[in-house]
């Protein structure tokens, strides 16, 4: 066991034990187990807090990313775009719908997906592009929106981690044309169980999105199927304990933010270290603290000798993964991603986290880059 932990379950339900059980039994006794309503519950407070027109809980993110493809018509013979660097869902969500995942470099500084680098791989099959926000950096939808317009592409937002994130005042997920929220149990909304839910103002991807989740059913006439659909429905013991948590989320993301901010201003003056860039036109979600780091394998094996456990998100660019192998990409094409993966590194942050902890692991980072300062 770490001294610090990456993340702490145990603190993170502590406050809610008794209402966690309180949710348990209503809906083991309710004969109401999926997609009823406290999922028609969660879906308007996600609809009041954002502002989306339509609200669609579904079981995961990946769910969601693969509903909204089927949706925005993603199949054999077309393209997506997609980050180089992210997490699998983004691309997989294109392949197993029988789609081409078209890989677009990132920005050196953020991690986000490059708008000049867009720009260059977009072909006439190309039908999608994905921006994903990471960590707690937002992709620039001001200039993917531009380029997507500019080319008739649909803008599908992943927001999976960015629920409460704005950009030039604009929430997170209906900065394009659909967006995702996850509440896999360690995102900043996290549940007791996976879910998420598709967010968008746009009727035909809502609809169509709703029938998906169920089997092509329209929800007015069971058992009548308008489409072949999915069985990616959320339970109504996450979506209960998911509206309980919504009233106290601001609160979680500010002590997110706190501790963030902490680690920003002891970090700032290390010269071996490259923080992820800020915007002014942002309100940040951290869902994790990543770095990147110099010498990043030495600095995770002095933390992991202080009891400090951190996580690398993520090892290798996605173009290179065996999964992909049969794009035929290779070392060299996607050099700021390629390169991101030597460097990045995420410290603890989550919102029960205690102050000396936050202390502790300020004090092993810097301890390390003045040692490291003496041979450079």
């Amino acid at each position: 066991m770490m001294k610090i932990p990456f993340f702490n379950y145990a603190d993170r339900y502590e406050e809610d034990r008794e209402k966690i059980k309180e949710i348990v039994y209503n809906v083991g006794t309710s004969d109401n187990f999926i997609l009823k309503e406290r999922v028609i519950e969660f879906e308007e407070a996600i609809g009041s807090y954002t502002g989306a027109k339509h609200v669609i809980a579904v079981a995961n993110g990946t769910t969601a990313l693969t509903i909204l493809l089927k949706a925005m018509g993603v199949g054999p013979g077309v393209e997506v775009l997609t980050p180089a660097f992210s997490f699998i869902s983004t691309a997989s969500s294109i392949a197993l719908l029988g789609g081409t995942p078209v890989f677009v470099d990132v920005d050196p500084a953020t991690g986000m997906m490059d708008p000049h680098d867009l720009k260059r791989r977009i072909t006439p099959a190309s039908k999608v592009v994905i921006p994903t926000h990471l960590f707690s950096v937002m992709a620039d939808m001001k200039a993917i929106n531009d380029i997507a317009r500019e080319h008739n592409l649909i803008v599908l937002e992943d927001s999976a981690v960015a629920l409460g994130a704005r950009q030039n005042g604009a929430m997170a997920g209906l900065l394009g044309d659909a967006g995702l929220y996850s509440f896999f149990p360690a995102k900043p909304l996290g549940g007791i169980g996976d879910g998420a839910v598709i967010v968008t103002d746009h009727d035909d991807f809502g609809r169509i999105s709703r029938m998906l989740r169920n089997h092509g059913q329209d929800g007015i006439t069971r058992f009548y199927h308008h489409m072949l659909g999915y069985n990616n429905r959320m339970d109504e013991t996450v979506a209960s304990y998911l509206t309980h948590k919504l009233e106290r989320y601001d609160h979680l993301l500010n002590r997110r933010r706190e501790i963030a901010s902490a680690y920003n201003e002891a970090f700032g003056g290390l010269a071996p270290m490259i923080q992820v860039a800020t915007d002014a036109h942002e309100e940040r979600v951290y869902y994790t603290y990543v770095l990147q780091a110099e010498k990043r394998d030495e600095l995770r094996s002095h933390l992991q000798s202080r009891g400090i456990e951190t996580q690398i998100y993520y090892p290798l660019a996605l173009p290179l993964q065996p999964a992909f192998a049969h794009l035929g990409h290779k070392p060299g094409d996607f050099p700021n991603a390629e390169a991101i993966t030597g460097r990045s590194l995420a410290l603890p942050l989550y919102a029960e986290m205690p102050d000396d902890q936050v202390q502790d692991v300020i004090r092993a980072v810097t301890e390390f880059y003045a040692e490291v300062k003496i041979h450079v």
